[in-house]
């Protein structure tokens, strides 16, 4: 049986933005952020202080080249959300993928593969959406995690997709 990668070495540097940071064996340098966004769901929501959007960025790329593959990077990135949540398991997070440099695609399908391979399925739900902008020719990709236990996982669900919802009927 395959061993699971362990991962890089991480610390949570705290901060507004519930911050993590780990460096690579490349020296690529990455900042985890669970941003609090109450906001997100409506004044309705009665888990509004449990919503945080997952930021995955590198923070140092000494090379300033592409970034090479890195085996170790996902497991990594899957521990630190795995440590998050036992801060608190009502925590509900939403990753929207960045679309900044039209590499969207590429990192919807890792952050998928990170997920449905790398972070306990059993533990977690991940509900997915997108949004389309036909003037830009961009799809935005969207996924909100939660764990499985959660006692509000209905409101949760109804509350992202009425989100979603909310963001076609605008557009």
């Amino acid at each position: 049986m395959e061993q699971p990668l362990l991962g890089y070495e991480f610390l949570f540097t705290g901060g507004e933005w519930n911050a993590y940071t780990f460096t690579t064996d490349h020296l690529v340098s990455y900042e985890v952020q669970f941003k609090p966004s109450p906001y997100l769901f409506g004044i309705a929501f009665s888990q509004p202080d449990e919503l945080v959007e997952l930021v995955i960025k590198i923070t140092e790329n000494p090379t300033g080249q592409h970034i090479p593959f890195d085996a170790l990077v996902a497991p990594t990135v899957v521990a630190i959300i795995d440590d998050f949540y036992l801060s608190n398991s009502r925590t509900i997070t939403l990753f929207v993928c960045d679309t900044a440099d039209r590499r969207h695609e590429a990192r919807w399908r890792k952050f998928n593969r990170w997920f449905d391979r790398s972070l306990r399925s059993a533990d977690y739900v991940k509900l997915t959406d997108s949004l389309a902008d036909p003037s830009l020719n961009i799809l935005y990709h969207c996924a909100l995690i939660v764990r499985r236990d959660n006692p509000y996982l209905i409101e949760i669900n109804a509350a992202f997709a009425s989100l979603m919802l909310s963001y076609r009927k605008a557009e």
